[in-house]
């Protein structure tokens, strides 16, 4: 792994690592919503959204740390390894930095609709109680 390709390791951490804040807000509003008169019609659809965004969150910045820990062409193939080892696959094994950036974007991406899910749902969820 070349010097840049590391750079850009670092990089994507930064950026994964950011999304963190993203989850804070969905718990408040799962309990205004819970706390209103109506809301528990809405609640369970929220609760799933949220639950589908903490577990991105966490493969977020699972992806993140494993990201900042690497350290040369050797983190490529440690990370396979630690990667089997945990979750018991090796669908990863051999794959490019490249190919695993383009896998992290669209977790992203599903982060990120899953965060407009579970906000949208739990402010409709609070208009419709409001009105």
């Amino acid at each position: 792994m070349s010097s840049d390709d590391l750079a850009q390791a670092r990089l994507s951490a930064a950026v994964l690592s950011s999304c963190r804040w993203l989850c804070w807000p969905s718990p408040v509003l799962l309990l205004a919503l819970a706390l209103l008169k109506g809301g528990a019609v809405w609640l369970p659809a929220c609760a799933l959204a949220a639950l589908w965004q903490a577990w991105l969150n966490w493969r977020l910045q699972l992806d993140a740390g494993m990201l900042r820990a690497m350290n040369g062409e050797a983190g490529l193939a440690q990370l396979d390894t630690v990667l089997a080892r945990l979750f018991g696959k090796k669908n990863g094994a051999g794959r490019s930095l490249e190919e695993r950036q383009r896998g992290m974007a669209g977790l992203l991406r599903r982060a990120l609709i899953a965060t407009a899910l579970c906000w949208g749902l739990c402010l409709a969820g609070l208009a419709y109680c409001a009105w």
